[in-house]
C-alpha cells in the first residue's frame, strides 16, 4: 500500500457546498431570472416565475447555497404527465451536481402529484443538457422543427418514465 505524503492536503478535498433544495421563495424570483438570463437565449423572467407560482399545477424548486439561490427547476403537471419547461444552474455553480440534484428532487415532487412521466424540449446543440437528461433516464422521443428562435433551431423532445 502506498503511503500518503505528509504536508498540505489539496484544496478540493476540503471544498464543500452547503446546498439545500426546497420550494423557491417569491423573494428569490429576481435572482432566478438572473440565473436564467445567464443560462439561455430564451430565459424565464420574473413574471414567468410568478405565473408558475400562482398555478396550482406547477412547482418551482430551487437549490440554495448558504441561502443564496444557485439553480432552479420548474415543472407543470396534469393527470399522469409533467413537463420541465425550465431548469438552470448559475454559471459559477456548475459542475457540482446541482442539476442532478434538482432533477432528482423534481422527480420526487411531481410523482407526489401523480405524474408517471416527464417531458421536456432541449436545443439539439445543447450537448451538456442532453447528457444531463440522458444520465437521468430521459430518452429522445422526437424532434420539433424550428422550435427555438435566437438562433432558430430544432428541439429534441425527451421523455422519462418516473
Amino acid at each position: 500500500m502506498k503511503k500518503m505524503k505528509k504536508g498540505p492536503v489539496p484544496f478540493f478535498i476540503f471544498w464543500r457546498i452547503h446546498m439545500e433544495i426546497r420550494k423557491a421563495e417569491k423573494k428569490d424570483f429576481r435572482t432566478l431570472e438572473e440565473i436564467s438570463v445567464a443560462s439561455m437565449s430564451e430565459p424565464w423572467r420574473e413574471a414567468d416565475f410568478v405565473s408558475a407560482e400562482e398555478n396550482e399545477f406547477a412547482t418551482i424548486i430551487a437549490a440554495y447555497d448558504n441561502d443564496t439561490p444557485v439553480g432552479y427547476a420548474v415543472s407543470y403537471f396534469a393527470a399522469d404527465e409533467s413537463e420541465l419547461p425550465s431548469i438552470a444552474v448559475s454559471p459559477a455553480a456548475r459542475r457540482r451536481g446541482i442539476g442532478n440534484a434538482l432533477l432528482t428532487a423534481l422527480f420526487d415532487e411531481v410523482r407526489g402529484h401523480g405524474a408517471a412521466r416527464m417531458f421536456l424540449e432541449v436545443r439539439g446543440s445543447n450537448e451538456v443538457a442532453i447528457n444531463l437528461y440522458e444520465k437521468n433516464g430521459f430518452i429522445t422521443a422526437g424532434t420539433r422543427r424550428h422550435f427555438y428562435s435566437d438562433p432558430e433551431e430544432d428541439a429534441f423532445v425527451m421523455m422519462k418514465l418516473l
